[in-house]
């Protein structure tokens, strides 16, 4: 099988994953999907294909291996120095104080103002960077520090943000394929549901105390499941990837009268919260919420809330807006020799938790694309800088010569 780098493919896969998860009904509080949904979804999905086709022919992007950077380390010690006044600014270590009973704990609003943000967005990205060079140059000590990135939010129990580096990862593993073997698809899929199982370990530990039944009993799981052979781990899995596509069409169904307002979907859906918050505090504007299926089941993939301000309308808006943005990323960062690989594999891992939520609004998702954008720019103007000055070097003594 051919390797995938193409944006719009990536949403295709992505996009049909939660409608084959969505099949197993292990819950009995999901809606039945509709007929209009599944033509909307279709409907993306041709022309994603047709825009894909196009794009692979037109603008071809060649994996290359990078070199180690070689400040690699202490980045790493400053990133945990960083942290270290997060926690010491809240006052508590989220992993420790959770797990005890000692402190409640939103991710939202932990550390520091502003600078948590750019923590946390640069953290996404180092670790991507440091797996892309592990993938390059098969050094161990590479991957330790790579795995030291995951600790962080672990430490933190940021369980979306641990899942955006793993899928981040896969996606990097897949770019650096000339070809993808069936070997190496089982492999994933293993990987795969490693990760699930641990993702579901992880949120009994924080929202159960470790009660492996807990969320399934409250979210409607069958008898049928409870009894089966499959870990109570999975069911997280099969609630995050299909309730977000359930709460979709439950909003589609309960919201009947929308009232529309263009203004506040530009501000809301798309534009970045951090750059969108002062104008919403200066209007004193609240995001319309979605009709959900369960109060803890928060999220209703980029679409929900599009519907919510414009209908039908506002989910096509949402889609060619998208499809615009991962093309035009795409086409920029694929001509980046050290951070193209990493630009392209976040990008990808930001349509993935499209299924989830605005991943264009959520700058924890959106924000760290800049990065390899960024230093892009920064090194290319380095080595513009260091080839002026060499030949200006080369031809000092012939311009001396000339002076005598």
């Amino acid at each position: 099988m051919r390797n995938i780098t193409n944006p719009n493919f990536i949403y295709i896969i992505t996009f049909i994953v939660p409608f084959l998860v969505y099949s197993l009904e292990w819950s009995t509080i999901y809606p039945a999907l509709t007929v209009q949904l599944f033509t909307f979804y279709f409907a993306t999905f041709l022309v994603a294909l047709a825009i894909g086709i196009v794009v692979s022919k037109l603008f071809k992007f060649k994996y290359k291996p990078i070199p180690v950077f070689p400040y690699n380390v202490p980045v790493i010690i400053l990133l945990y120095i960083f942290y270290a006044l997060d926690c010491a600014y809240m006052g508590f270590v989220p992993l420790f104080a959770f797990s005890s009973g000692e402190a409640s704990y939103e991710a939202a609003s932990f550390g520091i103002p502003t600078f948590h943000v750019l923590l946390i967005t640069f953290t996404l990205f180092y670790a991507l960077f440091l797996f892309h060079q592990f993938i390059s140059t098969q050094k161990w000590s590479i991957f330790l520090l790579y795995i030291s990135t995951i600790l962080l939010f672990l430490f933190l129990l940021q369980r979306s943000n641990i899942m955006y580096i793993i899928i981040g990862s896969v996606f990097i593993y897949i770019i650096s394929l000339n070809r993808i073997s069936f070997k190496k698809v089982l492999a994933l899929l293993a990987f795969t549901l490693s990760a699930i199982y641990f993702f579901g370990y992880l949120g009994n530990l924080r929202s159960a105390n470790g009660d492996s039944t807990f969320i399934p009993r409250n979210s409607g799981v069958t008898e049928e499941f409870l009894e089966s052979w499959v870990p109570n781990e999975f069911y997280w899995g099969y609630l995050y990837i299909g309730s977000p596509v359930a709460n979709l069409q439950n909003n589609i169904n309960m919201e009947t009268n929308v009232n529309p307002n263009l203004g506040e979907f530009i501000i809301f859906e798309m534009t970045p919260d951090f750059l969108s918050k002062k104008v919403v505090n200066a209007l004193s504007l609240t995001r319309r919420e979605f009709y959900r299926i369960n109060p803890f089941l928060n999220v209703g993939t980029i679409y929900a809330r599009a519907f919510s301000y414009l209908s039908w309308f506002g989910m096509v808006m949402m889609f060619g807006y998208l499809i615009v943005l991962m093309n035009l990323y795409y086409i920029i960062i694929r001509k980046s020799y050290m951070f193209g690989a990493t630009g392209l594999a976040m990008m990808f891992t930001m349509i993935s938790f499209a299924n989830f939520d605005n991943s264009i609004w959520f700058s924890a998702f959106s924000f760290p694309l800049f990065y390899p954008f960024l230093f892009s720019i920064v090194r290319g103007l380095k080595i513009k800088y260091k080839a002026e000055l060499q030949q200006k070097t080369s031809l000092s003594p012939i311009n001396t010569n000339l002076a005598t």
